[in-house]
């Protein structure tokens, strides 16, 4: 006869049983601890950048610099009377922009000085100092337009007339609004918009010699015909720079031209 033995463990003799806590998930549990951590609140300066390499501080300098901007401007003076104004006058100003200046122009001494380097004080009346800070390598100079009868045209041919040649002759890409081939904003005439792009292209000649690139800008209100407008503009031009070989200037070679909407040029606020 086999007998069977069993044994019985005490209720001393088992392990703890392990049990668990009715307490927060272990999930919820770390979002409540990371939500309860002190944080440090990041400061917004970085105060060390005084202490950086002269040629580190120098090179950041450099790299806040803008990319190319649309710089339109404006003449600020009244010239129905030629003779120069007094140097103190209020009015003598020359031309003036809505473009913004570089932030490096107003943040410090040092880095003023190192956009300065690029962005000079241009187009000042009578060869005294101009107020637009403009970077001849990059920036486009831009005519648009101007409420009044042949406002934009003349603005246009105030500014050959008046501003420094020297920097005139710097100006690598121009950009001209429609409008200044027009004698009201929203009347357009073949001819006349030929006869007046030739005037623009003969001061264009004889005054930014150093001309890189020419760039036309349609007429916002009628962009909803771009191709149309493409095309008028286009025999407009061809016909302008035709008149200027047989009529002006034979051997005048002029620079790259292109139609672009002024949507697709750089922003005068950025």
């Amino acid at each position: 006869m086999r007998i069977r033995l069993t044994t019985t463990r005490t209720r001393a003799s088992s392990p703890p049983r392990r049990t668990r806590s009715p307490g927060i998930p272990i999930f919820g549990l770390l979002n409540f601890i990371a939500s309860h951590k002190p944080t440090k609140q990041q400061p917004d300066t970085f105060h060390p950048f005084s202490r950086l390499p002269t040629e580190l501080r120098l090179k950041i300098w450099q790299l806040s610099l803008p990319s190319p901007r649309l710089v339109s401007v404006q003449c600020g003076v009244d010239i129905t009377a030629l003779a120069r104004p007094p140097p103190d006058s209020a009015e003598y100003t020359g031309c003036t922009s809505p473009t913004r200046i570089p932030v490096s122009l107003q943040v410090c001494t040092e880095s003023r000085a190192e956009a300065l380097k690029s962005y000079q004080p241009s187009l000042g009346f009578f060869r005294g100092d101009g107020l637009v800070y403009f970077n001849y390598d990059i920036d486009i100079l831009y005519f648009g337009p101007r409420e009044g009868f042949m406002a934009a045209d003349s603005q246009f041919h105030t500014c050959m007339m008046l501003c420094e040649p020297s920097e005139l002759a710097r100006v690598r890409r121009l950009a001209v609004n429609e409008a200044l081939f027009r004698l009201v904003g929203d009347t357009y005439e073949f001819m006349s918009a030929t006869r007046f792009t030739l005037e623009m292209l003969r001061q264009v000649s004889q005054r930014m010699k150093g001309l890189e690139e020419l760039i036309l800008v349609p007429w916002d209100e009628e962009m909803v015909e771009e191709g149309l407008v493409r095309e008028r503009l286009t025999k407009q031009m061809e016909s302008a720079l035709q008149s200027m070989r047989t009529e002006v200037n034979p051997t005048w070679q002029a620079p790259p031209w292109k139609i672009i909407p002024l949507k697709e040029l750089p922003s005068m606020i950025d």
